[in-house]
């Protein structure tokens, strides 16, 4: 049987084509004569009329058991079929959902669930019977169709996926080539910069992003920012942070004017999306001549320093006035920088929330503080090792568990001035 065009064919009505026969006798007529029309007509159930009413269903079994009976032919062969109807015969109306038939034949019980149907217009007159045996056909046939359908719109939904995940997969690395692959060597008085990353996406996708820009040959700006949820929608807005970025690349040098221009241009284009989005970010220059950052945060998680002369590793000792809101919230919100001395054997480290919100199996989560503790204590471990000794920390932590959302560090260290 060819696929149903229409998925859960059983929605459609019982129609007249399902009858199987028409035949009937007249309620006042004998049981001699009605056992002689089931002898004639060879089928097991008669319907029984009065006129053009419809009285009920007579069954072969029934006018058997009355007329066969001790002296059964005696007392019974002339009284009337109507005193021996069946009770409580199925009667659909034409028209009613099929799934509707199916549950009422579901019903019965067995030893009346193979009996004739009958089935009436939609004045209840007569209209003929239908087999059972039709009806199982019918719903069997509708299954069938059903499954083939389902397995239709399965494969399509797996070819569906398949594209999808190849889109994703594509997106995926745009979005890595987007992001700086190695860090070009950045040296100043106060000595050598060293410049490591580690990117790990929830999904496909990100909405973590970091940039790398060089400001000169000593100085260069750190660029971390979290779009508000992930998968491609955040993706498209990381996308459109890295062309914005390169477009402010000539104030990139102040930290505040970057954030404040960064910050109107993303309200305008997220305000058409009509959705509440926006996107957290802290951004520092580190000045190997001057051996000083400059930074400013908006709504972000406050970059960690490692101090040699202050002999801790904590947030940046920002004021107030270092951190503003997320971006693209507030158009007109001027952003202002805070500077901090960064001197030989310092370590800046800028972070998304998806490393320190790692939960225990009690809920607790690892926490900014556990993530500097762990930065003190790597400080034996080049830069690029210190790292993966973080996410590690974490990991275990959280009892090896995957991170729940994208996890995006992003590390400068001052060497000695002769490294």
């Amino acid at each position: 049987m060819p696929a149903s065009k229409e998925p859960f064919a059983q929605s459609r009505g019982i129609e007249a084509g399902h009858a199987g026969h028409r035949n009937q006798v007249e309620g006042a007529l004998p049981l001699e004569a009605v056992q002689r029309e089931f002898v004639r007509t060879g089928v097991d159930f008669l319907a029984v009329l009065e006129g053009s009413r419809l009285l009920g269903l007579c069954a072969r079994r029934d006018i058997a058991d009355a007329l066969g009976a001790r002296f059964g032919f005696a007392l019974n062969a002339q009284r009337p079929v109507r005193f021996f109807l069946m009770p409580n015969p199925l009667v659909f109306p034409l028209g009613l959902p099929l799934a509707e038939v199916f549950q009422a034949l579901a019903a019965r019980g067995d030893r009346n669930f193979f009996d004739d149907v009958l089935l009436v217009d939609a004045q209840g007159g007569y209209v003929g019977l239908v087999f059972v045996h039709t009806l199982v056909r019918l719903q069997t046939g509708i299954l069938a169709g059903n499954i083939a359908a389902l397995e239709t719109s399965r494969r399509e939904i797996v070819e569906q996926n398949r594209r999808m995940e190849d889109d994703l997969r594509m997106a995926r690395e745009v979005q890595l080539a987007l992001m700086p692959a190695d860090h070009p060597p950045v040296s100043g008085r106060c000595g050598t910069l060293r410049l490591a990353h580690l990117y790990q996406p929830a999904g496909g996708v990100s909405g973590d992003f970091f940039d790398v820009l060089v400001l000169s040959e000593s100085s260069v700006g750190l660029l971390v920012c979290d779009v508000m949820g992930h998968g491609v929608r955040s993706a498209l807005i990381t996308a459109m942070i890295r062309a914005m970025v390169e477009e402010l690349r000539p104030v990139a040098a102040d930290p505040a004017v970057l954030l404040t221009r960064m910050n109107a241009d993303l309200t305008r284009l997220l305000r058409r999306t009509g959705d509440m989005i926006f996107v957290t970010a802290a951004y520092v220059v580190v000045d190997a001549n001057e051996g000083q950052l400059r930074y400013a945060v908006a709504g972000h998680p406050v970059p960690l320093h490692g101090s040699v002369e202050e002999g801790c590793t904590c947030p940046l000792k920002h004021g107030s006035e270092a951190v503003g809101p997320a971006l693209g919230l507030m158009d007109d919100f001027t952003f202002e920088a805070g500077a901090e001395k960064f001197g030989p054997g310092d370590r800046v480290l800028l972070y998304t929330d998806g490393v320190f919100e790692a939960p225990d199996a009690k809920g607790e989560e690892f926490g900014q503080r556990r993530l500097g503790e762990v930065l003190a204590g790597s400080r034996a471990l080049p830069l690029a090792a210190a790292l993966p000794a973080l996410l590690s920390a974490a990991e275990k932590f959280s009892g090896g568990s995957a991170f729940g959302d994208d996890v995006c560090l992003l590390a400068a260290e001052l060497g000695d001035a002769q490294t």
